[in-house]
């Protein structure tokens, strides 16, 4: 089991990238080793109740490829020790053509799994809210907060050493939209926000054009503005 005193730290956490996948059989194998031990789990400890249904199996085993693609990603950067991503109800039940399948409701269980003390593929500090209280009243406001950390754990690594990952090993995922719509800034020192919208007869074309492009050029995305 992996001590996590003091093994964290928040400023070399870089925020969660959901839309990575293996590229080569490498990583792929590396992947369906995990998973297998995964899944041995769940079976022992009885985890669930009944199988997944298909659909949920794929995204499933998508959740994992992509936890496990940017931890091992992460593990090769210069700068960066981990990665930070929200485990709340509110942005994991939420629906967007952003978010990515990995940023789904049932991340939380997949991660506890993963982070049990016989898996110990990841090492996981939970996120957490700070309020405090204001006026005569003493009403309760948000005074901040901390998403969770997660970090490759002694058996992933032990792994990237042996399949002998490289940044070459990972690739993007199909489901990263290319098409992204942005609204306007509120103000000049604002970001703009990324935009929902209804797919129509030109979305597709487009979308199906810029994914081809994207396999011949780093250019992942192409932003369109909301006047």
């Amino acid at each position: 089991m992996t001590d996590q005193q003091d093994i964290f730290s928040p400023d070399k956490a870089r925020a969660f990238n959901p839309f990575l996948c293996a590229k080569t059989d490498n990583l792929k194998a590396l992947i369906a080793e995990v998973q297998t031990q995964l899944d041995g789990y769940e079976f022992f400890h009885q985890t669930r109740k009944r199988a997944r249904r298909p659909a949920d199996q794929v995204s499933y085993e998508r959740t994992v490829e992509a936890i496990l693609c940017d931890l091992c990603t992460v593990e090769l950067e210069p700068h960066s020790d981990s990665i930070h991503l929200p485990l709340s109800n509110k942005v994991l039940r939420s629906k967007s053509r952003y978010k990515g399948t990995a940023l789904g409701k049932t991340l939380p269980d997949i991660l506890d799994v993963m982070s049990a003390p016989e898996m110990d593929f990841v090492v996981l500090e939970k996120g957490h809210s700070t309020f405090k209280l204001v006026g005569d009243e003493l009403n309760v406001a948000f005074a901040g907060g901390q998403q969770s950390i997660l970090k490759a754990g002694p058996k992933l690594l032990s792994r990237i050493e042996r399949f002998g990952i490289t940044r070459d090993d990972m690739g993007h995922a199909a489901e990263e939209e290319v098409l992204i719509l942005r609204a306007p800034k509120r103000h000049a020192n604002s970001s703009a926000e990324y935009q929902d919208y209804e797919d129509d007869e030109a979305t597709e074309p487009d979308r199906i054009y810029r994914r081809r492009f994207s396999s011949y050029s780093a250019a992942r995305v192409t932003v369109f503005r909301l006047s």
